[in-house]
């Protein structure tokens, strides 16, 4: 039987419960407010602490104009702000936050303390909440600036930690958030240090030192100085056409000062680098896009995370201007366009054909390629003919010309080597290679969160891995199969796809393809006869179908009746 429930206004603890969910869900998400009200009051310098990944303990200090005495009780209640009047302010936001949600909202679920004097007063304030309620509100000595507290985030709320990660997790996403800022306010000397480490130190100069900051004195030289003035303009540093990386998450984008995930300006971007950078891998860096905040509407998201364009299409086309033009004028392109797997391509092109794809669009040049029926073992005995231009193998199989790719053949062999290791999630031995001097990668608080949640799995794959000091990952030991590679690429490129795939086999398979592809010869690579016929010999005995782990076609098949009818000739 259904009854209906009497309609009623709910208890204001519940109803503040229900808001702070909105824009409180994890610390990061506190981070995220205190630092953005800090840049708004006009702090240049900013501190961040947090104990027990933000949960314990968050503390923000800043430099900022402070909050006034008479101010001080209002900050904490819900829709009150200083950074907007009237409807009409909201079409043309220019600060970070202007809800008037964040202070009431935080305190709702933690315990929160405000001391704060703006710098012509001779005494601040202190406050003190307790779960949205105010415990205290007296005189209290302070330098100017404004220091927030926050301690027992979601105390109150237990059922809210049930949907956390670990403390480790939650901590390295607030150091993002600490670092995004930095990027995208680079004006501002941030600080931030995670149970009593220091892991964030942007001096607040310049984008530059912001960059070397955040991304580590070696990526940060990679990047390219991005500078389009126009109605929309462009400003940043992206990564050269020669420096990519495995996972998107390096790319910042930012709007009028406004950190935002947008997915038709992260492919603009994409676009701008099309042709240039192989298929699968990422630019990294940030892109500032200052547009009339009348055609920006930033209040599309409880969080802010999210902006809507009153012309999206022209943002685009700005963005991925601004980035191409950028890239073919840097001193690193011409050497990028040269490389045999890359082509340049201009915006709006619809077909690149780079020497990574060729064997894809080969297949489709030719039938036989695509049919299921097809198995290596028809092959036997694949004796190999010679090899054209350092790069393709020619061989002869049972009435059959073969094309081999010879950097697919030898990655898909690797592979289910690594595979057959690696069957047991957890497996007794893994046959490693020690490294004669260790490597050393420069690592932000998110890659050190990584390697030590997946301390074990990295293990097992073979690597020797471990936290050498702040900002610093040690390499040891590598796969047997990778003793020829780039550790410090590989490695790399392992952390930050760590997450991708956070368990089961299809993470094996991802680090088994990335590891495989690493150490496989390259495309281009000149093979010794006996080399060729070696690595036919191990593709025959290698199971499974005929592309490499990543989608590409090993081999093509040209047998005789395709060849025959290709040249008009008679069939046998």
């Amino acid at each position: 039987m259904i009854t209906t429930a009497r309609i009623h206004r709910l208890p204001q603890v519940v109803a503040d419960a229900i808001a702070a969910g909105e824009v409180v869900e994890r610390p990061a998400s506190v981070v995220k407010e205190l630092l953005e009200n800090a840049i708004d009051a006009g702090a240049a310098h900013v501190d961040v602490a947090l104990d027990g990944g933000g949960l314990v303990r968050i503390e923000v200090v800043d430099d900022g104009h402070g909050i006034a005495a008479e101010d001080m009780d209002l900050a904490v209640e819900r829709h009150a702000t200083s950074k907007i009047e009237n409807t009409t302010d909201l079409t043309r936001v220019r600060t970070l936050g202007f809800r008037g949600e964040a202070l009431a909202s935080i305190a709702a679920v933690s315990n929160l303390s405000i001391v704060s004097r703006p710098p012509a007063n001779v005494a601040g304030t202190a406050l003190r909440v307790r779960t949205g309620e105010v415990v205290e509100c007296v005189p209290a000595a302070a330098p100017p600036g404004t220091r927030v507290e926050v301690c027992e985030l979601f105390a109150s709320t237990p059922a809210r930690l049930r949907f956390l990660r670990s403390t480790s997790a939650e901590g390295a996403a607030a150091v993002r958030v600490a670092a995004d800022l930095a990027l995208t306010h680079p004006e501002v000397a941030i600080t931030c240090r995670s149970e009593g480490r220091q892991v964030l130190r942007s001096p607040g100069d310049s984008l530059r030192g912001a960059l070397r900051a955040v991304f580590g004195p070696r990526a940060a030289a990679d990047l390219v100085d991005v500078d389009v003035p126009g109605d929309i303009s462009i400003t940043g540093a992206i990564s050269g056409a020669h420096a990519h990386r495995a996972a998107r998450t390096g790319l910042v984008l930012v709007v009028n000062g406004r950190r935002v995930q947008h997915r038709a300006l992260q492919l603009a971007v994409d676009e701008a680098y099309r042709g240039l950078i192989p298929a699968g891998r990422h630019p990294f860096g940030v892109a500032c896009l200052d547009v009339d905040p009348a055609a920006v509407d930033v209040n599309v998201h409880p969080a802010k995370r999210e902006v809507r364009f009153s012309d999206e299409r022209a943002v685009f086309a700005a963005l991925q201007r601004a980035c191409w033009s950028t890239l073919r004028s840097s001193t690193t392109y011409s050497a990028a366009a040269a490389a045999p797997h890359r082509t340049e391509s201009a915006p709006g092109s619809s077909s690149v054909l780079t020497l990574a794809e060729a064997p894809s669009r080969l297949a489709d040049a030719f039938p036989q390629v695509a049919d299921a029926s097809r198995r290596l073992d028809d092959l036997t005995p694949l004796r190999a003919l010679g090899q054209v231009d350092n790069e393709w193998v020619v061989a002869r199989a049972p009435g059959a010309v073969v094309l081999v790719d010879p950097h697919a053949a030898h990655e898909k062999v690797l592979y289910q080597e690594l595979r057959e290791r690696w069957a047991s999630p957890h497996p007794k031995q893994t046959q490693t290679q020690l490294l004669l001097i260790p490597v050393l990668l420069e690592g932000d608080r998110g890659r050190e969160e990584r390697v030590e949640r997946h301390a074990e799995f990295i293990a097992s794959c073979g690597f020797g891995v471990d936290i050498f000091g702040p900002g610093v990952i040690r390499c040891t030991a590598v796969p047997a199969t990778s003793s020829g590679v780039d550790p410090e690429r590989l490695l790399a490129e392992l952390i930050d796809t760590l997450d991708e795939e956070p368990t089961g086999d299809a993470r094996y398979h991802r680090v088994a393809a990335l590891v495989a592809c690493h150490s496989a010869v390259r495309f281009g690579d000149r093979l010794e006869p006996d080399a060729q016929q070696q690595l036919l010999d191990r593709l025959l005995r290698t199971a499974g179908g005929m592309t490499c782990p990543h989608g590409r076609p090993t081999v093509i098949v040209l047998d005789d009746a395709y060849l025959r009818r290709s040249f008009h000739r008679p069939s046998r």
